[in-house]
């Protein structure tokens, strides 16, 4: 019992040191570092709008799919443990950013980045994914190689001032300074569900031409990384324009006064579309060559001393087709300056009764007018009688008021009127004004419903 006794004041004694050594441990403040997650909408911000400046001294992607798009700037890890053979030497004190095309990934290597004393570490919120529908993604040179040569892009644009230097194979002139066609105007129309390059000599107007596709809801585009320096150091191939213009450009104000304002008579043979987009709309009179190589097939038994006219939707395409007719013999060529968009922004286009039909159906059109004497002879489903000389109301009165950016369609039963009545609603400032090729004889003889 003696000895129970003097073993209870050592036990108080080590149980109040414990106690006093605890709070003094709850006392000391606790120093937790983290990561900050960034959204992708300012981090697009940060990196694109002003391009030449990143706050991140280093981006680290930590996926296995670098290749198959990444953000600007980008470095590839390969994976966390990749990241982690990089840390030595890194200023811990400068900004990071890491992402990867997951959540668990991404955030294995911001902490890993934190856990070795980096303070100023941050994370793609929803990775990779909430990039691409922000913005574009880059690629390196050999992947668009790749890319190129399986033929997954549907149109390259080349923003640069140096596209007669020499650009990418099938590359278009997307610099209206340049020569070529303002890229704003080369995409409309175009399909923004297919995949698309843009590049430059250097990082913003690229990223900036980029973006602009993205913005205008394209879904593949990318931007080569490096931009045409790194193609050229890779050792791919280039074009050079042909040195020698045998063709003449035409203006598209020109052509419209040759081609509408006096319908009977057209100083062309022939006029060749050698874009994809034909039936979404083209020039009057134009046939149909689809392509470059396509056009190159209807050159045997035309008369080369005769007048031609080629045009497409961009400046190579229309460039190639008309050298290609000048270097077969053909004396007389000329190409649509400005292409496509130039007589779009002066004229209607015109659309075969098929497409019409097609655009009928899906309600496409605001209004229908017809400008022939014979509307109650028969007339398109839906159509408007606009010739005042029989019962009608005079197109110039049908259109007042009428929504300018709404889509419409003129017809007669002759060129010459409708193509006057297109014309007159495109000088009233209509954006959107088709009128149908071979006029009301063609919807006939398709076998197409007509009202009487």
């Amino acid at each position: 019992m003696k000895n129970a006794f003097k073993t209870i004041p050592m036990m108080l004694a080590v149980s109040l040191f414990l106690l006093s050594a605890c709070d003094k441990d709850d006392d000391d403040p606790i120093v937790e570092t983290t990561y900050t997650d960034v959204m992708s909408t300012p981090l697009k911000s940060d990196l694109v709008d002003d391009a030449s400046i990143t706050p991140y001294e280093a981006i680290f992607d930590v996926s296995p799919a670098y290749d198959q798009g990444h953000l600007p700037f980008a470095t590839n890890t390969g994976g966390v443990d990749g990241l982690e053979n990089m840390l030595d030497g890194l200023d811990k004190n400068r900004s990071y950013l890491v992402y990867c095309h997951s959540d668990a990934p991404s955030i294995a290597g911001a902490e890993l980045l934190v856990e070795n004393g980096f303070s100023n570490v941050h994370r793609l919120q929803g990775n990779y994914g909430a990039w691409d529908d922000v913005s574009f993604v880059d690629i390196a040179a050999a992947v668009v190689k790749a890319k190129i040569d399986a033929g997954d892009f549907e149109a390259i644009f080349d923003v640069s001032p140096h596209f007669s230097e020499g650009h990418l194979p099938g590359a278009m002139n997307a610099n209206a300074s340049a020569g070529g066609t303002d890229l704003s105007e080369l995409i409309a129309g175009m399909d923004n569900s297919k995949t698309y390059l843009v590049y430059c000599h250097a990082d913003g107007p690229a990223m900036a031409g980029a973006q602009l596709m993205e913005d205008a809801g394209f879904e593949n585009v990318y931007r080569l990384e490096g931009n045409f320096g790194a193609w050229v150091n890779a050792g791919y191939d280039v074009e050079t324009p042909t040195t020698e213009k045998l063709y003449t450009d035409v203006m598209a104000g020109q052509l419209k006064s040759e081609l509408v304002d006096d319908a009977s008579i057209s100083p062309y043979d022939a006029i060749f579309d050698v874009s994809p987009y034909y039936a979404q709309g083209h020039l009057p009179f134009a046939t149909n060559a689809g392509s470059v190589e396509g056009l190159g097939t209807m050159l045997d038994g035309l008369d080369k001393n005769l007048k031609y006219l080629v045009y497409c939707h961009a400046d190579g395409p229309s460039i190639a087709g008309a050298q290609l007719m000048a270097e077969n013999g053909f004396t007389n060529v000329y190409r649509l300056e400005g292409n496509y968009g130039a007589w779009d922004n002066v004229s209607f286009a015109d659309i075969a009764a098929a497409d019409a039909k097609t655009k009928i159906e899906a309600g496409d059109f605001k209004a229908i007018f017809d400008v022939s004497p014979y509307f109650s002879d028969g007339h398109l489903p839906g159509a408007t009688n606009a010739n005042a000389g029989a019962g009608g109301t005079s197109l110039s009165e049908l259109i007042a008021g009428m929504d300018k950016t709404k889509s419409y369609l003129v017809y007669c039963h002759a060129d010459s009127p409708a193509m006057a009545g297109a014309q007159l609603m495109e000088d009233a400032g209509f954006e959107n004004v088709y009128r149908l090729e071979g006029n009301y004889g063609a919807w006939k003889d398709a076998g197409y419903d007509v009202e009487k």
